[in-house]
C-alpha cells in the first residue's frame, strides 16, 4: 500500500512538473498568452503593422489628424471608379493597416462606393500605441473628419465594422444616429471580453480571462446595438468563422432593433468583401434604398 502511495505521489509530481514546464513554455513563446497573463491590452487585442504597401492602383487622398494633442493618425479616402452610390466609413479588424487591406477596399470602390479608412494609433504611419480607449478616440476623430469631408454629398452614409472594428462601429452609430444611414457588421465581436473567452479557451487560462472584463465598460456591441433606432442594419456572420463563433453574430442580431437583416455566409473570418462581392453589393444597395 505504501509503495502504491509513493508511486501515485511521484506520478503526480511528474505531472505537476510537466504541466508547469509546458505553461512556462507557452508563456515565454506565445506573446498573446503573455499579454493575457499581464493584462496588457495593447498586445492582447491589437496586431498592428507599420509596413506600408504602395497604393498605386487607387485614386485616393491621405489626411493626418490630431488626437489628444499628441497622437497623429492617418486616414485615407478612396474614390470610386464609377459614380458614387454611398460613402462607407470602414472600420477594419485588429490586424495590419489600411495599405495592407487593399483587397477589402478595391471591390467596394469598383462597385461605386467611396471608402474612408483610418489607421488607429500604432498602425501604419500613425503614432502612439493602440489601446482600448485610444482606438475609440481615433475612430471618433476620424468620423468627424469623414462627416466634414462628405457634408456636401447627396449620397448616403454607411458605417461598416469588421471583427474588432464592429464594436466601434456600433458605438459610433449609437452616438451619431442622425448622421448614419445604415450599419453593417461583419464578423463583429460581442465585446472585448467575448474576444478573450473565444480565443483563450484552455482551462489553465480561464482565471486570467476575468481580468479583461473592465474593458467592456465603454463600448459593448451586444449592449449598445439595442440603443440604435430606425437605422437599417446588416449583420454578417460566417458559419465557418473560427475567430468569432457563429452564435456571436446571432446574439448581436437578436439584440438589435428593426429594421435588420441577418446574412449567414460560409467564408473564413471577415472575407465577405473579397469573396462575396456581388452579393454584398446588392445587399448594400438594398440597405440604403
Amino acid at each position: 500500500m505504501k509503495k502504491l502511495i509513493k508511486i501515485i505521489i511521484r506520478t503526480l509530481l511528474v505531472l505537476l512538473i510537466v504541466v508547469t514546464a509546458y505553461g512556462l513554455f507557452l508563456y515565454q513563446s506565445n506573446p498573446y498568452i503573455k499579454a493575457l497573463v499581464r493584462n496588457n491590452e495593447s498586445k492582447l487585442f491589437y496586431r498592428p503593422s507599420t509596413e506600408i504597401d504602395p497604393l498605386n492602383d487607387f485614386d485616393y487622398s491621405e489626411h493626418i489628424l490630431t488626437v489628444d494633442d499628441s497622437i497623429k493618425i492617418h486616414s485615407y479616402i478612396f474614390n470610386p471608379t464609377k459614380e458614387a452610390k454611398a460613402n462607407i466609413f470602414l472600420i477594419r479588424g485588429n490586424s495590419g493597416n489600411t495599405s495592407q487591406g487593399q483587397e477589402l477596399i478595391k471591390p467596394l470602390i469598383e462597385n461605386g462606393f467611396r471608402v474612408y479608412s483610418t489607421d488607429w494609433r500604432g498602425y501604419g504611419k500613425s503614432s502612439g500605441v493602440p489601446n482600448y480607449k485610444g482606438v475609440m478616440k481615433d475612430t471618433e476623430t476620424a468620423f468627424a473628419d469623414f462627416l466634414n469631408r462628405t457634408k456636401n454629398d447627396s449620397i448616403k452614409t454607411i458605417v461598416y465594422g469588421m471583427s474588432l472594428g464592429g464594436q466601434l462601429a456600433v458605438k459610433l452609430t449609437e452616438e451619431n444616429q442622425t448622421k448614419v444611414d445604415a450599419l453593417v457588421l461583419d464578423g463583429s465581436l460581442e465585446s472585448a471580453h467575448s474576444f478573450i473567452t473565444d480565443n483563450f479557451r484552455a482551462f489553465y487560462l480561464k482565471s486570467f480571462t476575468k481580468n479583461v472584463e473592465e474593458y467592456n465598460q465603454d463600448y459593448v456591441a451586444i449592449r449598445d446595438i439595442a440603443e440604435i433606432n430606425n437605422i437599417p442594419k446588416l449583420i454578417i456572420q460566417s458559419a465557418k468563422d473560427r475567430a468569432v463563433p457563429f452564435e456571436r453574430g446571432q446574439n448581436i442580431f437578436n439584440a438589435a432593433k428593426e429594421p435588420k437583416l441577418f446574412w449567414e455566409t460560409n467564408t473564413e473570418h471577415i472575407r465577405t468583401i473579397p469573396e462575396l462581392t456581388e452579393e454584398l453589393n446588392l445587399k448594400l444597395i438594398e440597405l440604403i434604398r
